[in-house]
C-alpha cells in the first residue's frame, strides 16, 4: 500500500505566507460612518450602554487585564443613575487600564470608552483630551490590530461628541493634529481619514480653515498631513467629491 507523501491540507499550510507589516495595514478598515448601526434600535431596552458593553465583553475577553477592571465597574454602572453617580471613579479606572503597558485588555477598554461617551455625552467631553491622549499613546506600535481598535475609538468619540467638539473646534485641532505631523504615514493618513467627518460638520469652515493654514505657518511638519486631511475631507463616493466640497 502506499503512502501519499503530503495531505492537501499540509500543502496549504506550508505556502501560507505571514502578511508583511504594510499588507496587513492596508486590510485596517476605520471607516466608521458607514459601519455605525443607523437604526439605533436594540432588540431590549438597556439602562446603559456602558453596562451592556461590559456584558458583551465579559464573555469575549477572559485576559486577568480585563476581569480587574470588570471587577472595579461592574457594580458601579448597572443603572444610568448609579454610572453617573460613580462616572469618575469609572473615568479613573478606565485610564489607569488603558496605561497598562501590551494589556490583553485594549479592545473592550476603548470599546467601553466609546459607550461611556455615549451614556454621558457632555459630562464626558471633560475628559476627552485624556483619553485621546492614552488611545494615541497606542499608535506606535506593529499590532495593526491595536492600530485598527485606537483609530475606531476615536471616530466613534468623534461621531457621538460631534455636537459638542464642532463648538470647540480650535482647542480640538490643536489637540489632534500633532497626529498629522507623526513620522508614520499611515498614522497620518489614518489620523485625516478618521478627523474629516468632523471637518465636514464644521458650520464656519472659513475660521476653522483660518486656523489650520495659521497653525501650518508655526508648524510646517504638519504640511503632507495637512493636504491629506483636506483631501479626505473632500473626498465622495465614486471619485466624486464630498457635498461640502462646494463650500
Amino acid at each position: 500500500m502506499k503512502i501519499k507523501s503530503k495531505s492537501s491540507y499540509h500543502k496549504s499550510e506550508n505556502t501560507y505566507r505571514f502578511l508583511t507589516f504594510a499588507e496587513r495595514l492596508a486590510n485596517v478598515n476605520i471607516d466608521v460612518i458607514h459601519r455605525i448601526d443607523r437604526t439605533g434600535s436594540y432588540t431590549e431596552e438597556v439602562e446603559t450602554y456602558f453596562s451592556e458593553g461590559l456584558t458583551k465583553w465579559r464573555d469575549l475577553n477572559l485576559t486577568e487585564h480585563f476581569t480587574t477592571f470588570l471587577k472595579e465597574v461592574a457594580n458601579k454602572s448597572q443603572s444610568f443613575n448609579m454610572l453617573v453617580f460613580h462616572q469618575k471613579y469609572i473615568v479613573e479606572s478606565l485610564k489607569t487600564h488603558l496605561a497598562v503597558k501590551n494589556s490583553l485588555a485594549y479592545q473592550p477598554l476603548l470599546d467601553l470608552v466609546v459607550q461611556l461617551a455615549r451614556d454621558l455625552q457632555t459630562d464626558f467631553y471633560p475628559h476627552f483630551p485624556d483619553f485621546f491622549l492614552l488611545v494615541t499613546s497606542l499608535l506606535d506600535t506593529k499590532d495593526t490590530e491595536v492600530l485598527e481598535w485606537a483609530f475606531t475609538c476615536l471616530s466613534y468619540l468623534y461621531k457621538y461628541l460631534w455636537r459638542l467638539m464642532v463648538k470647540d473646534m480650535t482647542n480640538i485641532y490643536s489637540l489632534y493634529s500633532t497626529l498629522l505631523a507623526h513620522k508614520k504615514e499611515h498614522i497620518r493618513n489614518f489620523a485625516a481619514e478618521s478627523f474629516s467627518f468632523l471637518m465636514r460638520k464644521v458650520p464656519d469652515l472659513d475660521a476653522l480653515l483660518n486656523h489650520i493654514f495659521s497653525d501650518l505657518e508655526q508648524n510646517p511638519d504638519k504640511v503632507e498631513g495637512t493636504g491629506q486631511l483636506l483631501f479626505e475631507m473632500c473626498k465622495g463616493v465614486r471619485k466624486m467629491f464630498h457635498s461640502c466640497a462646494s463650500t
